[in-house]
């Protein structure tokens, strides 16, 4: 049954006031993205990306838009997968693609691969993709591989003309524990974290669902270089139970580093697909290891996020004098969107879980609570987009508590600070794709910019 206008506005109301509840009304800066003046990069979404300085290392993903499942073929084609390694300079406006190793071809050429870089090595988890070239339903799977990748060395072998060199950079380990796609990968302390996800094992389409891992896995990974292996191995399963109505049932969300208010580096996942009824999850998980090295993992009812709740870019930031931890996602795909009157409505039957062009902040209090502070619409982005993009953060900025993506928000300097890029992912010609409404691989790379709220 179709909500009545008047009933949207009500949840929008109901919506603003929840979030002056803590006293706070908005976020304690505002965003801005603008094109970059160079643009070397390729047309892609749903890769992984490393950084070396301003050079960015990206495998895998595809060149084509947002899959459909109504179509009888394969939504994947294996003729839009990327068969390239890139290097991309965005500083000198430079770019180099190099032919993937025959030998690991396939499983390079995936996408939604887990991804995480510790340091100088890159290491993917999974992914999804065909095994041959003539998309045969049987070829079609996840794979079953960790991989570490010597980031460094990799992208002086493809700046050289070095080939011969790129398959030594590469080490790869067959494992079934890490035949997961659409989850993500983290890192607390000495344990790696692979979470949710799902193990997709045919020709994608419609009414066939993958199966979902419902699984937090916890290991360390071991790698001088030369060998590789996993130990220490833990899954946590949710207490409540499995199935589609657990918690734990989720892929393609946003899983991000987080420093909570006493200091200490833990995760959070916001969003996810899907609920039992077709939706999308909207109580936070948090992922938090003690000083013992216990996995603790707690469901957040006390909020119900609204934006972006699909796998997009997010700028991760953290201040130490108030001790809140902020999550900027932007874009991608979302339970609430802004109307043509410029009023936030819910998703509906006539427009469920559309493209947007939001820029929304999440906050978590140094009390606990969480509150989110969607932008105006003449604060928005560019266009639909968002969605499978990756957010890098400008090299250059201090980071907090020792992770490589949260950003210090003490140490920005004033004025207008230019925190970080969005480069590639899912642009969309409509909040709801179809034959007459397509969508794209972006190659655009955007600078995101932060202003202090006076």
């Amino acid at each position: 049954m179709k909500r009545t206008k008047l009933y949207c506005l009500a949840l929008a109301a109901i919506f603003l006031v929840s979030l002056t509840a803590s006293g706070q009304t908005s976020a304690p800066f505002s965003i801005s993205v603008q094109k970059a003046d160079n643009q070397p990069a390729p047309a892609l979404q749903s890769f992984a990306l490393a950084e070396s300085g301003t050079r960015w290392l990206i495998i895998g993903g595809r060149t084509s838009g947002f899959h459909r499942t109504s179509q009888p073929e394969s939504t994947f084609p294996s003729k839009y997968s990327n068969e390239y390694i890139y290097v991309v300079d965005y500083a000198n406006d430079l770019a180099w693609k190099v032919g993937l190793p025959p030998k690991l071809k396939n499983l390079l050429r995936t996408s939604n691969m887990e991804f995480y870089q510790d340091g100088d090595v890159l290491y993917l988890a999974g992914g999804y993709g065909s095994t041959c070239n003539d998309d045969k339903p049987e070829c079609y799977q996840t794979y079953p591989n960790l991989t570490a990748i010597k980031v460094p060395d990799i992208i002086k072998a493809i700046t050289s003309g070095k080939q011969a060199d790129i398959p030594k950079c590469i080490v790869s380990i067959s494992d079934e524990r890490m035949r997961v796609t659409g989850g993500d990968l983290k890192k607390i302390g000495d344990y790696f974290y692979l979470v949710f996800g799902q193990n997709y094992d045919n020709i994608y389409k419609g009414a066939y669902t993958g199966k979902y891992t419902e699984q937090v896995r916890r290991f360390k990974i071991n790698f001088d270089g030369k060998n590789l292996s996993i130990s220490d191995y833990q899954a946590f399963t949710d207490p409540a139970g499995s199935g589609p109505q657990s918690q734990y049932h989720r892929r393609d969300l946003n899983v991000v580093d987080a420093i909570r208010a006493d200091g200490s580096k833990g995760i959070t996942v916001y969003g996810g697909v899907f609920t039992p009824s077709g939706s999308a999850w909207r109580n936070p998980i948090y992922i938090d290891q003690n000083a013992m090295g216990n996995t603790n993992i707690t469901i957040d009812t006390s909020f119900q996020q609204k934006m972006s709740l699909y796998e997009c870019a997010k700028l991760l930031l953290f201040d130490p004098s108030s001790k809140n931890m902020y999550t900027t996602l932007f874009g991608g795909i979302s339970y609430y969107y802004y109307n043509k009157q410029g009023q936030l409505e819910e998703s509906n039957l006539d427009n469920p879980l559309p493209f947007i062009n939001s820029i929304t902040t999440l906050a978590r209090l140094s009390n606990g609570s969480t509150m989110e502070w969607p932008q105006s619409p003449s604060m928005s982005l560019p266009q639909l987009m968002g969605a499978n993009a990756v957010f890098v953060p400008d090299h250059s900025l201090a980071k907090y508590g020792g992770s490589s993506e949260v950003i210090d928000f003490s140490k920005l300097p004033t004025g207008k600070a230019l925190v970080g890029r969005i480069y590639g992912g899912i642009w969309a010609t409509a909040q709801q794709s179809s034959e007459f409404n397509p969508t794209f691989a972006s190659s655009t790379i955007y600078e995101v910019y932060l202003e202090r709220t006076p």
